[in-house]
């Protein structure tokens, strides 16, 4: 097979790496927040209506102990913040955030005197309870600053809370071909992603089963929350690295100094 002359393959990547940061540039990237804070959502659907003070979750103190899955699938919270439609009965009644918060588990929810723990009204820095919770994982240069995905192997958390279910075993990597000249295709691995989530969690609502059938699956609706921004704008590694699901990607400067 004839080599490619130095001179074209010089100019190929020179058309790449051009290509790779108009491409990091023609979006606007929401602006992340502190590693303490990433991933930790304000809950007011109804309280701040009902004379209380909304919700504070911090998804990192919980997806240290339990899988995506468990809240996402088995305890019917919406992907969405402020889709799901919590009660205080239902959490007394061992649903949703009572499902652990029974005292048993976790603190309860039953006791009125631990109602502050959650209703805080607004997100605060956590960062010395964060730190010490990080200061032994592997580390990422986006979000947290965690790389999720080896702590998992680390942290062990529980998969399933009502059953024995373990994740299947699928580990089929799909190559979506980007529609933009010299971006380099984005890679998507099944078996990551069963790790943390259910099979339901993304067909048939977000991603059609069916081969190359998913309609607008284009970064400008990622951004808008849909299909993988459903995930990786507010709590997964967020798409400013870009490198991590198109690999052939150069990592975007200042990396390390994004939250």
């Amino acid at each position: 097979m004839r080599s490619t002359p130095p001179a074209i393959a010089a100019l190929l990547g020179a058309a790449l790496v051009a290509a790779t940061v108009w491409a990091q540039g023609r979006f606007p990237l929401p602006k992340l927040p502190p590693p303490d804070r990433y991933g930790t959502i304000l809950m007011d659907r109804a309280s701040t209506g009902a004379g209380v003070e909304p919700v504070v979750f911090a998804h990192w103190r919980h997806r240290a102990r339990y899988s995506c899955r468990v809240c996402h699938f088995e305890l019917e919270f919406a992907l969405k913040t402020g889709a799901t439609g919590i009660t205080e009965e239902d959490n007394r009644h061992g649903m949703y955030c009572g499902a652990c918060h029974d005292g048993t588990t976790a603190f309860a929810v039953t006791a009125n005197d631990n109602c502050p723990r959650c209703h805080t009204g607004k997100i605060r820095s956590g960062k010395k309870a964060f730190r010490r919770f990080a200061r032994n994982l592997p580390t990422a240069p986006y979000g947290n600053h965690i790389d999720w995905v080896a702590a998992e192997k680390i942290l062990k958390p529980r998969y399933a809370l009502y059953t024995r279910e373990k994740p299947i075993q699928f580990d089929k990597k799909l190559v979506l071909q980007a529609e933009w000249f010299g971006i380099p295709p984005a890679v998507f691995p099944h078996g990551v992603h069963e790790r943390f989530l259910d099979c339901g969690n993304c067909h048939p609502d977000i991603f059609n089963i069916k081969k190359k059938t998913t309609k607008h699956f284009e970064m400008r609706y990622i951004l808008q929350g849909r299909f993988c921004g459903v995930c990786h704008l507010t709590v997964a590694f967020p798409l400013d690295d870009c490198q991590r699901c198109h690999p052939a990607m150069h990592r975007r400067r200042g990396a390390q100094d994004h939250g």
